[in-house]
Formats: C-alpha cells, sequence, structure tokens
C-alpha cells in the first residue's frame, strides 16, 4: 500500500482542510514540533481504513476524532495497492450530545480512465472490505504498518 493523498478536515489537529501529497515521495518522514500533527496523519490513515485509531483503548471511541469546537470529522485517503488505485473516505459527525456517529464510509476503487467504482459504500461494509484488500485486520495493520 503506498499513499498518493490525504485530504482531512475537522479531525484532530487539522481544523481547517488540510491535503498531504505523497505522490513524487519514495520514503517521508513526517517531522514537526509537538502537537503539529505528525501522529495524527497516521490515526487518520487508521481511522479511515478501519473507523478506529489505535492510541484510544477502545476502537469505538471516535469522539476524540472530532476537533475541538467542530461538528465533523473528514478524512480521504487515496493509495495504490498493487496496480490499483482506490480511495477510502470516512465523515464522523458530532450532535448536540457529544456523540459521534459515522455520516460516511466509502471505498471506491478509481480506474484508469479517472472513473470510480464502488467496493464498499457503507460503514457496515467497510472494515470487511478493508480487510480483504489488504489482506491485515486493524490489530494487524496497527502492529506491522502503523508502527
Amino acid at each position: 500500500m503506498r499513499l498518493v493523498r490525504m485530504e482531512l478536515m475537522g479531525f484532530g489537529a487539522f481544523r481547517e482542510a488540510t491535503s498531504l501529497d505523497f505522490t513524487d515521495a519514495d520514503f517521508f518522514a513526517l517531522v514537526g514540533p509537538t502537537g503539529s500533527g505528525k501522529s495524527t496523519v497516521i490515526d487518520a490513515v487508521c481511522f479511515v481504513l478501519y473507523g478506529s485509531v489505535p492510541r484510544y483503548e477502545d476502537k469505538r471511541m471516535n469522539r476524540y476524532v472530532v476537533t475541538l469546537g467542530a461538528s465533523e470529522a473528514r478524512v480521504s485517503v487515496t493509495f495504490d495497492l498493487e496496480s490499483s488505485r482506490y480511495t477510502a473516505t470516512r465523515v464522523v459527525r458530532r450532535n448536540a450530545r457529544g456523540e459521534v456517529s459515522t455520516k460516511e464510509a466509502r471505498l471506491e476503487r478509481i480506474g484508469p480512465d479517472g472513473g470510480s467504482s464502488v467496493v464498499a459504500g457503507a460503514e457496515r461494509e467497510m472494515n470487511g472490505a478493508v480487510e480483504e484488500l489488504i489482506g491485515l485486520t486493524f490489530e494487524d495493520f496497527t502492529r506491522c504498518v502503523a508502527l
């Protein structure tokens, strides 16, 4: 799996819309001062793929991903795997009681012509589709990939 692009908004340290482009990076390191969002980038990859953040003890604790003062967190990651390109998107929204629920969870395969086909179009489909595609459960992914 090779990251191509990431877009975040209202997620952790990224209150405003932020895009990260990994297109020309063979290797990259996340560097910066404490609180600049390095860990949040790793959290965002795990969150968009599996709906969970590894540094939270309970896999269902998504209320912390929404930036303080925001009502919604949006993460989209485009990545290449083998000879195909995919885009995973996950959006969660905080209600008036502070509870967070998934508004959107989608995994799409991007064709050579730029068109897309839906691999998973709902939250209940997402984890199974990601596990099948990548070949790793959340636990294995966080152990082997997001060190």
